[in-house]
């Protein structure tokens, strides 16, 4: 059967590439291991035909464990293999032998995650430290020999247990990004553009809106100090988005955790639109999302500053807006140094 493919007559379409994809939200089943059964058994050698009892009892069923991972970016593992189950504890045998506890599971998780029980809707965990490990649902509990009976008034117990099934449960798992800067603002104001210029990220960029469909989240170094800072490009948001319009929620949620807020304005006023009128419209979907997210510190980012209509358009913006503006061109790099200083200032040297 050939393969697909890709035709268009538009130049600026390009085709869909799922080695990009990024789950950001997935629901998955898991199972923490059973205990193995105890035993009853009775020791039968020579010279000791009526032995007593001898029955070992069951392993411990094995734990989920999720880890807050570093090196994990998103959930695309766990999209296409939806369950787990950890081992079950081995059954205890005669001559007193218990048996092995199953293995414990460990699922590696993004910072940021966040798990939800979806019968009950629960907030269940939270990972935001690197490297800790959570322990999610417990392993049964083995059960117990015809040994462990034995009394003084019991000599011959024929009594044993079954092992107890281990935890399960179904979790929807939801990522919210952890960066030290969000990079926001309405499509196509060219946040792909810089955060290219500013980081080792490769963002699609091109001139239609939507270009970008998931969070990228990039790098900037400074060599001088060896210090470095992470930058969160947002989708594009859209008016609604707090209403969960163009998956506003999906994109709004990785805001939340961000220090800084970098707002980009297409300050030409492309198609016709008011600088003014967008970043207005962008911090209503913001604080109608949630209030919370205005009181973080904000910088603004006037983009296309090479454009003559941006060099109108910046003074009766600043006369309107309180907060620092700094003039880019993503086009001619201009101001570019600027902008890296100033998250320097901002965010390293805040660290102290």
């Amino acid at each position: 059967m050939p393969g697909r493919v890709w035709f268009s007559l538009d130049p600026n379409r390009l085709p869909p590439n799922n080695s990009n994809m990024f789950v950001d939200e997935v629901t998955i089943r898991l199972k923490a291991g059973d205990g193995g059964d105890g035993c009853m058994s009775f020791r039968r050698v020579a010279h000791n035909p009526k032995g007593g009892p001898d029955g070992g009892n069951g392993g411990r069923g094995g734990d989920v464990i999720l880890v807050c991972d570093p090196n994990t970016a998103d959930f695309t593992d766990y999209k296409f293999k939806p369950h787990a189950t950890a081992p079950n504890g081995v059954p205890g045998k005669g001559s007193d032998k218990d048996g092995a506890n199953g293995k414990s599971i460990k699922l590696k998780m993004p910072p940021g995650t966040v798990i939800f029980d979806t019968e009950t809707g629960r907030q269940v965990l939270e990972l935001v430290e690197i490297g800790k490990e959570y322990v999610l649902l417990q392993g049964g509990k083995g059960g117990m020999g015809n040994t462990t009976f034995k009394s003084s008034t019991n000599q011959a117990p024929r009594k044993y247990t079954p092992g107890k099934p281990g935890e399960e449960g179904t979790y929807k798992l939801i990522l919210k990004t952890i960066a030290d800067v969000g990079l926001v603002g309405f499509p196509n104001a060219g946040k792909s553009s810089l955060i290219g210029l500013l980081t080792e990220a490769a963002p699609r960029t091109a001139s239609y809106p939507f270009t970008t469909l998931q969070p990228t989240v990039g790098v900037v170094h400074y060599p001088d100090t060896y210090e470095r800072l992470t930058l969160a490009d947002i989708p594009g948001l859209i008016e609604g988005a707090h209403e969960n319009r163009g998956l506003g929620h999906r994109f709004l949620r990785h805001i939340e955790r961000c220090r800084l807020l970098l707002v980009m304005i297409d300050m030409a006023g492309t198609d016709g639109r008011s600088p003014l009128e967008d970043y207005q419209k962008l911090m209503d979907e913001l604080r109608l999302y949630d209030e919370s997210i205005m009181e973080k510190p904000r910088i603004i980012v006037a983009n296309k500053m090479d454009e003559e209509s941006a060099q109108k358009n910046i003074k009766t913006f600043r006369k309107k807006v309180k907060h620092p503006v700094l003039e880019l061109s993503c086009l001619s790099e201009v101001g570019l140094l600027r902008l890296k200083e100033t998250l320097y200032e901002k965010i390293v040297q805040g660290r102290d």
